[in-house]
């Protein structure tokens, strides 16, 4: 049997997309977020994976393993293990990746929402850190002294990137069967559901509530200005959008 992996920002459906798989198939175990932060994709990366959290994440290893013993196809969405695919694809037998990604600046709003990145009102509370940039591999590795001079928007901004960044790189070198991209914008639609279904082997997939694309759960206590001021210099970031399909969040640099 097979692992699925979802690898997104968050924000992107997943939480309602695990809703909908289990019920799909009795031979399917869905997970949302089974370990959210404890993966620390803060800390941890593709070249390091087991630098915090080794035991935990060797033990979810394990319960995968287990129940594509037993004959059910595992399925984990939600965003914290962007930065594991690597190490499941050494450790299992077939992984397989849905990659959803969606517009950037829409991505920004939303993650903010979720205070990601926002200091806190309370200085002993820890900020949402996503990401923080350190990997050999990530986009603007060479620009990490910056980040301390970002703005919130800014980080989620180049959060984003590298989650792109990220997935592109891994689907270098996945089998192409094994890999579907999919819109947020389309998530919802008729087209999505059949091309998830046979992604999954999955004859029939009749269970597909159509949900409108609205940002729900937020619970920001600030509003925070969409403006990137130090990242408009980095159009490896206007490319990456432009790449998916997205227009660039500053469209008018000359």
């Amino acid at each position: 049997m097979t692992a699925y992996f979802v690898l997104s920002t968050g924000r992107c459906g997943t939480q309602w997309l695990a809703d909908t798989l289990q019920l799909w198939s009795d031979n399917f175990v869905v997970r949302h977020e089974p370990l959210h932060f404890q993966y620390r994709p803060d800390l941890n990366s593709p070249s390091a994976p087991l630098t915090h959290n080794a035991e935990l994440l060797k033990s979810h290893l394990d319960f995968i393993r287990q129940q594509i013993a037993q004959g059910y196809a595992y399925i984990e969405t939600g965003f914290p293990c962007w930065r594991h695919l690597d190490w499941f694809q050494q450790h299992l037998e077939q992984v397989k990746v849905v990659h959803i990604h969606r517009d950037p600046l829409q991505s920004v709003h939303s993650l903010l929402k979720l205070n990601a990145f926002v200091p806190p009102f309370l200085p002993h509370l820890p900020i949402k850190n996503l990401y923080l940039p350190a990997d050999e591999q990530d986009l603007l590795q060479q620009h990490k002294a910056l980040w301390p001079e970002l703005n919130p928007a800014e980080k989620n901004l180049w959060y984003w990137a590298e989650v792109q960044h990220q997935a592109l790189r891994y689907k270098q070198h996945w089998p192409e069967a094994d890999w579907l991209s999919l819109s947020f914008s389309q998530l919802f639609s008729a087209k999505s559901q059949q091309q998830l279904a046979a992604f999954l082997d999955i004859p029939t997939a009749s269970h597909w509530p159509v949900q409108q694309k609205v940002d729900q759960f937020g619970l920001a206590l600030q509003s925070q200005p969409l403006e990137f001021p130090r990242l408009r210099q980095f159009e490896q970031i206007a490319q990456l959008a432009q790449r998916l399909g997205y227009a660039s969040p500053w469209p008018d640099n000359s």
